[in-house]
């Protein structure tokens, strides 16, 4: 699903909008009498780029069903999106680092566009809170393949993914404007919150694979070694090369070795649907200047 429609239906419309907001004289959200009118406000409003809006669009607007911006008025938009991932090798069961040739996944952040987040926002945002076990009995009733994949790619160091479901979910997933029950659609075999928890794992699932680090690193001649050292800008620059800005990367403290990425995108409509642009990451990475990639065992 794209967003190419609305975007034609915005730029046809942007030019019977004279005024400085074009959304002023569209109601609030849930208040809007006419589908049609909620179309026009979703069509304005995707085809602006998150974190860059050329115009206030209000946390109480339903162009915040098309746009990832202000969870509550007064707040900050939060359009800039994270797909981060770890690189994990001491886990005391080696199982729960993962594959051998890949990371695993962390989640999918929002981001204030500054290098600050918000986090845990289900009371400001009317997204209810999930448990590890509902989110699982969701994937695994909706889209077994999905859960599949979870099984392989997202690990605990502890071994309690069901845990970790429920944390990304609860203190990321409910700070998107865009994955409001109310912004879902009406579907019969689903609900509107549970279509909106399946659509974001599949998202996360589709950045993580749409960026396999492992591989990238591997293709420009960085490999996991017990023995050879690698600069963080050859690190960097490989990864920035396949994604098209400069990816956080993340070491641990202690031993300098790699440990997790953060790919940034500002995005065009919904964090679940819409057309996301490589930006450049807005931390600095905490690496030495010579780092170690270290094998798994």
């Amino acid at each position: 699903m794209k967003f190419t429609p609305l975007i034609v239906l915005a730029t046809t419309l942007s030019g019977a909008f004279a005024q400085k907001n074009p959304l002023a004289s569209l109601g609030p959200l849930g208040k809007l009498g006419a589908k049609a009118s909620d179309a026009a406000t979703c069509a304005i409003a995707s085809s602006q780029l998150s974190c860059h809006a050329s115009y206030d669009i209000p946390a109480s607007s339903s162009a915040n069903c098309c746009f990832n911006g202000a969870i509550s008025e007064g707040d900050k938009q939060s359009g800039l999106v994270l797909s981060t991932s770890f690189w994990t090798t001491t886990a005391a069961d080696p199982a729960n680092n993962g594959p051998k040739d890949s990371t695993t996944i962390h989640g999918l952040w929002p981001d204030y566009c500054d290098g600050t987040y918000p986090a845990f926002c289900s009371n400001a945002s009317g997204i209810p809170e999930y448990t590890g076990a509902q989110i699982e009995a969701v994937m695994q009733k909706y889209d077994p393949a999905l859960f599949a994949y979870y099984q392989t790619y997202f690990k605990d160091l502890n071994g309690d993914s069901a845990d970790f479901l429920e944390h990304e979910y609860n203190k990321h997933g409910t700070c998107f404007t865009t994955m409001r029950p109310t912004c879902q659609p009406a579907l019969p075999w689903i609900s509107k919150p549970d279509f909106a928890v399946l659509n974001y794992f599949r998202q996360i699932a589709h950045k993580f694979a749409e960026r396999p680090t492992y591989n990238i690193l591997a293709n420009a001649g960085i490999v996991p070694s017990a023995t050879q050292n690698y600069t963080l800008v050859q690190v960097q620059d490989a990864l920035k090369k396949v994604h098209g800005g400069t990816p956080y990367v993340g070491c641990n403290k202690k031993t300098g070795a790699l440990s997790e990425f953060w790919f940034y995108w500002n995005v065009r409509g919904q964090v679940n649907f819409g057309l996301y642009e490589p930006v450049e990451s807005t931390t600095k990475s905490n690496c030495p200047a010579s780092l170690r990639y270290l094998p798994k065992p």
